[in-house]
């Protein structure tokens, strides 16, 4: 993958995930959420056999940002198949399975490492487009 792609699928994951932030304080009902989640999250786009595009996503005082690479400290790391993230985002896959089933390259949907397992249970009420 070169650097324009690179630089193509970080936009697009960024514009998802700020996109979907954005659509969820419209509805009052999430501003408690969205504001009280705090972390620190590592994102691995596993977009070839052997190549992984780190992004991160800063949550504090109800701000979200996401940027590129890894942060040292963090709370969790994720790493996903963009589409399969992006089927995640959109609330065709669920949890269960991003986490029980492969992908493409035979590794499950959804890795994650850390401790924070609370971090992981609240992110799909953060990142995952609510039925409307």
């Amino acid at each position: 993958m070169d650097d324009t792609q690179r630089e193509t699928l970080f936009l697009t994951i960024k514009a998802v995930i700020d996109g979907i932030i954005a659509d969820k304080r419209e509805n009052p009902k999430n501003t408690k959420r969205l504001d009280s989640f705090e972390g620190r999250i590592n994102i691995g786009l596993h977009v070839e056999e052997d190549e992984i595009v780190w992004i991160n996503l800063i949550a504090k005082d109800g701000e979200y940002t996401v940027s590129r690479d890894t942060l040292e400290e963090r709370d969790l790391e994720l790493i996903a198949d963009p589409e399969d993230l992006m089927f995640f985002c959109n609330g065709q896959y669920s949890v269960m399975h991003m986490m029980m089933k492969k992908n493409r390259f035979g590794k499950r949907k959804l890795r994650f490492k850390g401790k924070a397992y609370g971090k992981l249970l609240a992110l799909p009420k953060i990142l995952v487009l609510d039925k409307k």
